[in-house]
């Protein structure tokens, strides 16, 4: 796939999940959290990585539009793709599908927890996420390390 048909693919599977775009920014909302997935261009190769964040709102109020290096937890989407982890992309070397489904999946163990139960249960299923947390976040969701 080209660098077009990657971006429209990533924003058609995050509009799926009720992701709206800002700018480069991709967001949704809950009651407690905004959650931003954004892009980032390898300086290397035609290969993006995929990073995404959560945002506590009433630990920042005064940040409305969250890019992933702003958020009070952050990550980066690592996809298995021809049965192979990839923590880029390179969308040249990527099959459309194959990169949907992959993100698909990732999205439902990542992303998909956090906006249904809260940020505790992205902790639940990834523990040791809980070192991307800023002291901030751990204190407000009293999580120790």
């Amino acid at each position: 796939m080209n660098k077009k048909e990657f971006k429209k693919a990533l924003t058609k599977v995050l509009f799926e999940y009720g992701f709206e775009i800002k700018g480069n920014i991709f967001r949704a909302e809950t009651s407690e959290l905004i959650v931003v997935v954004a892009t980032q261009k390898s300086n290397y190769e035609n290969s993006y990585y995929i990073n995404f964040g959560f945002l506590i709102k009433s630990l920042n109020p005064e940040i409305l539009n969250p890019k992933d290096n702003q958020c009070d937890v952050f990550g980066r989407f690592t996809l298995v793709i021809s049965g192979k982890e990839c923590s880029s992309i390179n969308y040249e070397l990527v099959n459309i599908d194959e990169f949907c489904d992959a993100f698909k999946k990732s999205m439902n163990e990542k992303i998909k927890p956090v906006l249904e139960y809260g940020l505790k249960k992205y902790f639940e299923i990834n523990p040791l996420a809980i070192n991307t947390a800023t002291l901030k976040a751990k204190q407000y969701l009293n999580i120790q390390n």
